[in-house]
């Protein structure tokens, strides 16, 4: 007991102070078993007493009765008689003692027995405070910690062209009381703001995440009814006159920063972006400027439009620092917009996540992220995002790239039986061969998706010196097998229980692949997947791996088997998706074709005549009205969701 006790405080110190109470009734404990041990000893000594005087009597009887004569007998029975009597009292009072002792070490097993109990749960509790306390102190680390000096994307620009002088420079820490800028490191958007925004806080919610909202005043309210009605016309000039007069209108300066995008102009959507974070940033209140800085510090913005557009734009701009090469900038970023919403992620940050951190080569991070963001947001270690797939495979491949591209690896059966297996609680522990063929076994979908998008099979892919059979074949015929036909996936870690789900984790698949296509080219990537692809064909062709019984546990949670890594949201969530705002290399408009279009759509409505004036080149009649009328409400183009 006093080894338990000195190993648990040594375990848990210098952390936490161990419970008095519980070393109250250790101590409690080792008394009564002190008390247990003098007893027995004196009941051992009292019993050789109470023999030897016994023995003593024999002996002395024995001589008398060699030495009395016949007359003597009567009186020796009347002494035995007695001798019998104080006997049976003697056995009397000896059983009296033994069962009197036997209920008190009885009543002491019961206590120590409750003692044990006692001193199980409350370690037990030591160890879930332990735990606690650690991840409290992991926190300065987190998974949504930010790198208040990565944020600034234009240092980050500047060391790509040493040479160039790029506009604002280092964003000055102000006072402490002072509002500190974050998104934005642009001196010249720092332009008045007569119609800011008013950050409305909510209730708690169901993780315990602070709700909050934006509020616009009553005259910026009006002018959003106006623009809806500007906006109606499809005219871009009135739109940007409206923008002209009013700087601070947040959805007119998106809209057109996303004509300026699709055009292929990401200088001007850059600053037109920035300006719109510049306007919501200078409506948060001095508070925040410990969300920025402080990693157990979450929110969950409550939907609104103009939370909706705050998230757009900060999504866009996320993207434009990424085609800009600001990766580390660009990770930062994804990690403030999930932030903001960690549990609905409403933009798909969890997308952007992993490929910026890839990018970044923050390989290490991206594992830790991965394997402890659940835990952080959710306050559970029932539920983990390990498994969601574009999470797994970029996983593995960090793993991998952290190694060194060209690092000396093997394959081998070891690597399959740990695959399908690796469902534990710490799963990205595992190798990156383990991993990998992990990730083939649980979503073949996506490794038929990766080779059809960098074309696999025109790749000329050497091979280890390791690789047998199957390994040794070419894409081509490997990609032919049944099991990467497979399109339904039912695990229950997945929580898939709706059609809704289904084409939710569908579209999550796309997006991954559309997103991250580029990180899975290399020629040792490539052989890398080959060599795992090649081991499991082997073992299904040799019978050693039935995935019919492999598909089929994991359908269902085996009885008493403990849960871990069950996905902690419903897929359904990403359904409603744009596929077209995760395109790694988006297409710029074609103004020839979509003009054209759009005189053929006239041309068919002869109700609707063009003007006597008509010029394709005037902004209000001819190119630019067929491109606003095409894509400026932008949630309502019939492609958006695609």
């Amino acid at each position: 007991m006093r080894r338990q006790m000195k190993k648990l405080m040594e375990q848990n110190e210098p952390k936490e102070v161990v419970d008095e109470q519980l070393v109250k009734q250790v101590h409690q404990v080792e008394q009564q078993k002190k008390q247990k041990q003098v007893f027995q000893m004196m009941e051992m000594s009292d019993s050789e007493d109470e023999q030897q005087p016994e023995q003593k009597n024999e002996e002395s009887q024995t001589q008398q009765s060699d030495q009395t004569t016949q007359p003597q007998n009567e009186h020796n029975n009347n002494n035995q008689k007695k001798k019998k009597n104080k006997n049976k009292k003697k056995k009397d009072k000896k059983q009296q003692q033994q069962e009197t002792s036997q209920k008190q070490e009885q009543n002491q097993d019961d206590d120590f027995e409750f003692l044990d109990k006692v001193q199980a749960e409350q370690t037990q509790q030591l160890q879930q405070q332990s735990q606690m306390i650690q991840f409290q102190e992991s926190q300065e680390n987190g998974p949504l910690a930010i790198n208040i000096k990565k944020l600034n994307y234009n240092k980050e620009l500047q060391q790509h062209f040493k040479n160039a002088k790029i506009a604002g420079g280092q964003q000055k820490k102000g006072h402490k009381n002072a509002k500190q800028l974050y998104l934005t490191y642009n001196p010249e958007i720092n332009i008045p703001l007569p119609d800011k925004f008013n950050v409305k806080l909510g209730n708690l919610n169901e993780q315990g995440l602070q709700l909050f909202s934006f509020v616009a005043s009553q005259q910026y309210e009006r002018l959003q009814q106006d623009y809806t009605i500007v906006k109606g016309y499809y005219d871009p000039q009135a739109i940007f006159n409206f923008l002209q007069m009013n700087p601070s209108h947040c959805e007119a300066q998106f809209d057109v920063s996303e004509y300026f995008r699709l055009k292929g102009d990401y200088k001007q959507a850059n600053e037109l972006l920035e300006r719109l974070l510049y306007i919501y940033e200078s409506s948060l209140g001095y508070g925040f400027n410990k969300f920025f800085e402080d990693a157990s510090i979450n929110l969950e913005i409550e939907e609104n439009p103009h939370s909706k557009v705050f998230l757009m734009s900060l999504f866009k701009f996320t993207d434009v620092l990424t085609r800009k090469g600001c990766y580390k900038a660009a990770l930062e970023f994804s990690k403030i917009l999930l932030k903001f919403c960690p549990t609905r992620d409403p933009c798909g940050a969890l997308f952007l996540v992993d490929c910026n951190a890839l990018k970044a080569q923050q390989y290490e991070y991206l594992v830790n992220f991965t394997s402890n963001f659940a835990r952080s947001v959710y306050k559970t270690n029932r539920s983990s995002i390990v498994f969601m797939p574009n999470l797994l495979y970029n996983c593995a491949l960090a793993k991998f790239l952290e190694k060194g591209e060209n690092h000396h690896y093997t394959f081998n059966d070891q690597n399959i039986t740990e695959a399908i297996n690796n469902f534990g609680p710490h799963p990205l522990q595992a190798s990156h061969q383990v991993l990998i063929i992990q990730a083939i076994l649980l979503y073949p979908i996506v490794l038929k998706q990766l080779a059809e998008a960098n074309e696999f099979v025109k790749q000329n892919v050497g091979n280890l010196d390791g690789f047998v059979d199957n390994q040794r074949k070419p894409f081509k015929e490997l990609l032919t097998e049944e099991f990467l036909q497979r399109e339904t996936y039912l695990h229950w870690f997945l929580q898939i229980d709706s059609e809704d789900d289904n084409e939710g984790f569908l579209k999550s698949i796309s997006i991954f692949v559309e997103k991250s296509k580029s990180q899975w080219k290399t020629n040792e990537i490539l052989k890398w997947i080959k060599g795992a692809l090649g081991l499991i064909v082997n073992h299904i062709k040799s019978q050693k791996l039935d995935l019919g019984s492999f598909y089929e546990d994991l359908t269902v949670v085996k009885e008493g088997a403990p849960i871990y890594n069950e996905v902690p949201f419903q897929y359904r969530r990403y359904k409603e998706l744009s596929k077209s705002h995760f395109l790694e290399n988006p297409e710029r408009l074609d103004f020839n074709n979509i003009f054209a279009e759009n005189i053929g759509a006239q041309q068919q409505q002869p109700q609707q005549q063009l003007p006597a004036n008509f010029n394709p080149l005037n902004a209000n009649q001819g190119l630019l009205q067929a491109v606003f009328g095409t894509l400026l409400p932008w949630v309502h183009h019939p492609n958006a969701q695609m």
